[in-house]
């Protein structure tokens, strides 16, 4: 309804996330879901959700305040998947 926010699909949330070491520099990101969120125009609980299912995929590994990536071509071709 009016004032909804759509939920980005897994593919925008693995675009961050393979995009995000070439501006931090590392596999580790330090950065909160509310952060996450906040850039992708979602809710916190969406992108908790997300990360979450792409942990038990062994594509991160989350821990307080940052995602760790296990496995970025992964990520990549995900993030793709959609012709992005």
């Amino acid at each position: 309804g009016a004032g909804a926010v759509a939920a980005p699909g897994p593919a925008a949330g693995s675009r961050f996330c393979w995009r995000s070491p070439a501006i931090t520099g590392g596999a580790v990101l330090k950065i909160t879901h509310e952060a996450i969120a906040n850039h992708l125009g979602t809710h916190r609980e969406v992108i908790t959700r997300m990360l979450r299912y792409f942990q038990t995929e062994g594509l991160v590994r989350l821990a307080r305040g940052t995602v760790e990536l296990l496995d970025q071509a992964r990520l990549r071709r995900l993030g793709e998947a959609d012709g992005a």
